[in-house]
């Protein structure tokens, strides 16, 4: 960016008329300059311009102001004096004095002060150098992203050489908070380019009541334009010394992924001493192998249950209940798909050999056709799996389930969707020994719906149009009693239930329409209501035919207000059997309000959360969250966040609690250098 300013101090120096003058061979660009001064002289012999004055040159969309302007044709050598400006649509360059060789491309500009409009960045110094055609000098310079005087923080250094593409190198460095020396630095180095560079990054330090003082340290670097690696040492007080590595590549046909693994020798936790050691996996990527065959990876392992608990720093981590990978490739011909995955799964909660595992499953399946012009369409299921486990049944299934479906169209009001299929399933190679097994199952669905809507012209002089659509819907499925005793047990495909039942629903949407500036519209659904029950005719419920009473609801009323609902009553007891409700504001001031509830007694859930974000405080940030159990009075977690936030700079502090581990995080970040210090980091990515 310095070359470009000096490139248009080249510019501002240019030969001129008393008034004006258009000269076309001035500066790199070519384009034509505009000069303007009060005084103009030329020496022909020596090959001087002089141009004093309000000195004003223009060349597109560059504008160039000083009081005085000399230009040497002969030597290249230019001077301009006196509020020298240069100012375009992204930067600007102020300074006393700037002297430059249009020829050797060298030059000086005095009490500088360069500005940067995206990043808000000020450069100032005594001078700015350029040394040569990537080589930078600043004596006596300072740096910052806030605007005044006096801004709220900046670095000072003594001298700094920068060499673009390369590094810059400060020497007597200090760090102001107002006008207040706050550190030092005797000398440091950073990468002053644009690409990827290596290098140490910025550590963080932390506390907690299980893992004590943490420092975490990393090194980033660069393998490659398409791979990059960070490594990763963290010291916990409390646990041990851990190591990490993370990597991550692009690479042909669209293969791109990351991979991460963790060590720590843990010392103790929670004051007792355990001495394990304790790793984690994990590895995810996607992408194209010849002859478009995908591949696609998300996998992850933990060699003991504890890892998360301990390591975790959000709900979603240390409340794991287990691990998952999966591989899989797959290919497609049309409508033609061919899959396999092999699934491992590790449960956390317990160590329990029966888990079972898919060591591999594979699926072909052909999707819904037409059969030439008629109304009806076949599809085809089959799937092959075979279950492993370390202790328990285990055995190899393949399941075949081709379908025969129609779609037709009543008076062109009413649609009708009759579906029949069979499922076959075989079994063997059973460790229990057992016979060969095999069981069909016919399985028949009919779907009925329709619409009636009515659209409204401005209602209420509020919005362009609403429409309102009522869609009442009847299923009907049926799958009969087969006895299934003799089969093996992996899933729910091994004991299905008979059914006979009638479901009807009745869904209700409101939407809105409105115009945009440019004549083209746009559609919001206001309010959306389905309410559907279950009618058993099986002989399991003749107690009850009726089945719960399901209401699916969303309210948007505006587009920074929502309310979304899904409850479940029993219409024998009148009790509500499932609650599940979000309710969100938020306004453009980021000023937001979220909260949920869940309630699930067959699961033994009662659980809600709060999440408050309030912004009219500003600069003060506030941020609040709040995680509790009904069904044991227990709070899961609590986090409270206070954000300062100035033009160029901000500090937040947080405080997380949950079960029995309690921490504090202080980030303090500067607007274009990033966060310089922290308590409580991520080990390792995990």
């Amino acid at each position: 960016m310095l070359l470009r300013f000096f490139i248009f101090i080249s510019l501002c120096v240019a030969p001129c008329l008393a008034i004006a003058a258009d000269l076309d061979q001035v500066g790199e660009s070519g384009q034509p300059v505009q000069l303007e001064a009060d005084q103009l002289s030329y020496d022909k012999d020596a090959g001087l311009y002089r141009a004093s004055g309000d000195v004003k040159l223009i060349q597109g969309d560059l504008e160039v102001r000083s009081q005085t302007l000399k230009w040497n044709q002969i030597s290249g050598e230019v001077e301009a004096e006196g509020d020298v400006q240069l100012i375009s649509p992204d930067e600007e360059l102020f300074g006393s004095k700037a002297h430059y060789n249009l020829k050797k491309g060298t030059g000086t500009v005095e009490d500088g002060h360069f500005y940067l409009r995206e990043q808000n960045l000020h450069v100032r110094g005594e001078t700015i150098e350029r040394r040569g055609k990537l080589d930078y000098r600043i004596k006596k310079g300072t740096f910052t992203t806030c605007d005044g005087d006096v801004p709220s923080w900046k670095f000072g250094a003594s001298q700094v050489d920068v060499t673009l593409g390369g590094y810059a190198r400060a020497r007597n460095t200090i760090f102001y908070l107002k006008n207040v020396p706050s550190l030092y630095f005797p000398y440091m180095v950073y990468p002053a380019k644009t690409e990827r560079e290596s290098g140490l990054l910025i550590p963080t330090i932390g506390y907690s009541d299980k893992r004590g003082f943490q420092y975490g340290g990393a090194y980033y670097q660069v393998l490659g334009v398409n791979q990059d690696a960070t490594f990763y040492l963290d010291y916990l007080s409390e646990m041990g010394l851990g190591k990490g590595l993370e990597y991550r590549y692009i690479f042909g046909r669209g293969n791109a992924g990351e991979a991460r693994i963790y060590h720590m020798n843990v010392d103790q936790v929670d004051g007792v001493v355990v001495d394990d050691e304790r790793y984690a996996l994990e590895w995810q990527h996607a992408g194209f192998l010849p002859g478009g065959v995908r591949m696609v990876a998300d996998t992850e392992y933990v060699n003991d249950d504890q890892y998360f608990e301990d390591f975790g720093n959000v709900a979603e981590e240390y409340n794991k209940d287990k691990v998952q990978s999966v591989f899989s490739l797959s290919k497609s011909w049309g409508k033609y798909h061919l899959v396999g995955q092999l699934k491992y799964t590790k449960d956390l909660e317990v160590d329990d050999p029966e888990t079972l595992q898919l060591l591999p499953r594979i699926n072909f399946d052909a999707a819904r056709q037409r059969i030439g012009e008629s109304v009806f369409y076949y599809a085809l299921e089959t799937e092959y799996s075979n279950f492993w486990r370390q202790e328990g049944l285990r055995g190899e299934r393949l399941m075949v389930r081709p379908i025969l479906a129609a779609s037709l169209q009543l008076w062109d009001v009413i649609g009708v969707a009759p579906e029949i299929s069979y499922r076959e399933r075989y079994y063997w190679n059973l460790s229990d020994d057992s016979d060969s097994e095999n069981e069909g199952l016919a399985e028949f669905t009919t779907r009925i719906n329709t619409r009636v809507q009515k659209v409204y012209h401005r209602p209420f002089g509020l919005f362009g149009k609403l429409r309102h659509s009522v869609e009442p819907e009847l299923v009907y499925r049926y799958v009969p009693e087969v006895d299934q005793t003799h089969l093996p047990y992996f899933d729910h495909y091994d004991d299905i239930d008979e059914k006979k039942q009638i479901e009807y629903a009745l869904v209700q949407r409101f939407t809105i329409r409105s115009d945009r500036v440019d004549g083209s519209p746009t559609y919001r659904e206001l309010f959306y209501l389905r309410l559907s029950q279950t009618y058993d005719l099986t002989d399991e419920a003749r107690e009850q035919r009726f089945q719960e009473l399901r209401i699916e609801t969303l309210l948007l009323p505006t587009t920074w207000l929502s309310l979304q609902t899904d409850t479940t009553l029993d219409v024998e007891s009148g009790d509500w059997t499932k609650v599940a409700v979000e309710g969100k504001i938020k306004d453009q001031q980021d000023n937001s309000l979220r909260v949920e509830y869940r309630y699930d007694p067959g699961d033994d859930i009662d659980y809600g959360s709060v999440n408050v974000s309030v912004a009219f405080l500003k600069p003060v940030y506030l941020n609040y969250q709040q995680r509790y159990e009904f069904s044991t009075n227990e709070q899961l977690e609590q986090v409270l966040g206070i954000e300062y936030r100035q033009q160029c700079w901000s500090a937040q502090l947080s405080y997380r609690e949950h079960e029995d581990d309690r921490s504090v995080m202080l980030t303090f970040t500067m607007r274009g250098i990033g966060s310089v210090g922290g308590v409580g980091g991520s080990l390792g990515g995990f």
